[in-house]
């Protein structure tokens, strides 16, 4: 392929950089470059993101300049890097840093429909004013200069940190204006523009500005002149203590801001502190934002695991419990022609394409990750992408159906098995068909049972397509442990009728109070366990 010194061309799944980065997938692309996830093969697959851009035409590495710059500083809201590649041949530089598992702001607003409470803005807002003084009192102050959604990654227990810095600059006592003037509409300072000198306050409008993308539902600060168009930043949903520090934070005039991020951020303290509690707001160092990960497994072909699978997913939903539902990577594509998808789908936040993502129907409760059908799979692409796909996941609780694939012969069963030891809750489908009980199968789901019950983790057996014939007691007693559940067979001339209706089991009501009966106790561990 022709490369040419002002292009930047992308890196295809499973090229290896540097020998130690292997490629899985462009997770991001912008004007100044793309990122990449990547494992890194030294550390037993570990997941990094990898920033390639152009160096400058001035041949002035911009790279290498923010590499030289987060190499100095150590700040749990600010990215850690990794490694530096300075520029190859075709121009092409490349910032390795640690992988954060989450979603860029703008994204977080997507999959929220712009609505966010104002405790979590203001909440957002106290975490980066923390990164933002730890720049702002280096020696000298580095001043980040661009403080945007695109910028800012939050994670699912709601921790942020600021990335990005392409055009922070540090501080020059006694220069009268920056020497380029770079910034993003809406959430520059006005001082950006080269008038006068890009100082802290002007990442205290910075912030402000943010805060208002987030508090107007995804609107940017307008500014006409020397003044604030204050008519369009009245909101008035807004508590007016909050909206009164944005609106400082936000002052066209360096001089009537916050002297200091940490002016603003004690500011939003006091704010937070009378802001209602709401129950999304968790922090990493609580601990109380943890994904509930559950594997179903059939201990032979057809027991049943995908209609456990969705049917469990259907039933949360319908108790207002928040889940994601994976249909795993070893599974032959399914799960597309068994559940009716919307016509407006929702993607996941990084790029997988071996995955088609979408919301139920009735509730964004309840999110589904299926195969998709066209998809050529191999063995980096499916595994790798398996990984990313997990990590992008900030539901609660994650349902994943590997039905009887756990014992397959491909390459990865090791590290399907692996899954089954290391997940929070197991639980293996068994039906009355006990000529598919194979003596394979049997030790590999003991052995399994056995390592979990040494870890403190719960496997529970499920006894489906349950009906009356004279060896169910017998059928009952074969199976290693006592069933938690027994799912009654549903009449299959019935059952195929509703699956090409386009509806699923729970849908049927003559069925529904008798499937929740049947799992009850099943769900109840779930919601016990959040």
């Amino acid at each position: 392929m022709e490369r040419n010194e002002h292009a930047i061309h992308s890196y295809e799944p499973g090229v290896i950089i540097g020998g130690r980065y292997r490629v899985i997938g462009r997770i991001g692309r912008g004007g100044m470059g793309e990122v990449y996830a990547a494992e890194d093969i030294r550390l037993q697959g570990k997941l990094r993101a990898v920033k390639m851009s152009l160096a400058n035409v001035d041949h002035v590495s911009s790279s290498a300049e923010e590499a030289g710059l987060l190499m100095r500083l150590n700040h749990p809201h600010l990215p850690l890097i990794i490694d530096y590649f300075p520029p190859d041949q075709h121009g092409h530089e490349l910032l390795v840093m640690d992988y954060i598992d989450g979603m860029t702001l703008q994204a977080y607003m997507a999959e929220h429909e712009g609505i966010i409470p104002a405790a979590r803005a203001a909440d957002i807002g106290i975490q980066l004013a923390d990164a933002l003084h730890y720049l702002h009192t280096r020696n000298p102050a580095i001043i980040h200069r661009d403080l945007k959604p695109t910028n800012v990654m939050i994670d699912r227990s709601g921790f942020v940190r600021l990335i990005d810095f392409g055009i922070a600059r540090e501080y020059k006592p006694g220069k009268e204006q920056d020497t380029v003037q770079l910034g993003t509409p809406g959430f520059a300072a006005p001082e950006q523009e080269g008038e006068q000198q890009s100082d802290v306050r002007t990442d205290v409008f910075g912030l402000g500005a943010l805060l208002y993308y987030l508090l107007s539902g995804g609107r940017k600060v307008a500014i006409d002149g020397d003044t604030p168009n204050s008519g369009s930043h009245q909101l008035s949903h807004v508590p007016r203590e909050l909206a009164a520090v944005m609106n400082r934070m936000i002052d066209p005039n360096p001089s009537f801001r916050y002297s200091n991020v940490m002016e603003a951020q004690n500011a939003l303290t006091k704010c937070f502190a009378t802001l209602p509690v709401i129950s999304d707001i968790r922090h990493e160092k609580t601990g109380s934002s943890r994904k509930q990960s559950i594997i179903i497994a059939s201990l032979s072909p057809g027991a049943g695991g995908t209609f456990i699978a969705l049917t469990l997913a259907h039933l949360l939903q319908a108790r207002q419990i928040p889940c994601a539902a994976i249909e795993h990577p070893e599974l032959e594509p399914e799960w597309h022609a068994l559940l009716t998808q919307p016509a407006k789908q929702h993607t996941v936040a990084l790029t997988v394409p071996m995955y088609r993502s979408f919301y139920s129907s009735t509730s964004r409760l309840l999110q589904w990750f299926v195969l998709e059908p066209a998809f050529l799979q191999s063995s980096l692409d499916s595994a790798m992408q398996y990984k990313l796909l997990n990590a992008s996941i900030s539901a609660p609780i994650q349902i994943t159906d590997v039905s009887s694939k756990w014992t397959s012969q491909s390459l990865r069963t090791s590290d399907l098995e692996l899954e089954l030891i290391q997940c929070d809750m197991l639980v293996f489908i068994v039906d009355p068909a006990v000529s598919k009980w194979t003596p394979h199968r049997m030790k590999a789901a003991e052995r399994i049972s056995y390592e979990r019950d040494q870890a403190g983790k719960e496997t529970y057996w499920l006894a489906n397509k349950t009906m009356k014939f004279r060896y169910r007691s017998e059928w009952i007693s074969a199976i290693p442990k006592k069933p938690l559940c027994e799912i009654p067979m549903l009449p299959a001339e019935e059952w195929v009728q509703q699956q090409w209706s386009g509806s699923w089991a729970t849908a049927n009501r003559s069925w529904l109070p008798q499937l929740e009966r049947a799992l009850n106790p099943l769900i109840a561990r779930i919601d016990k366990a959040r």
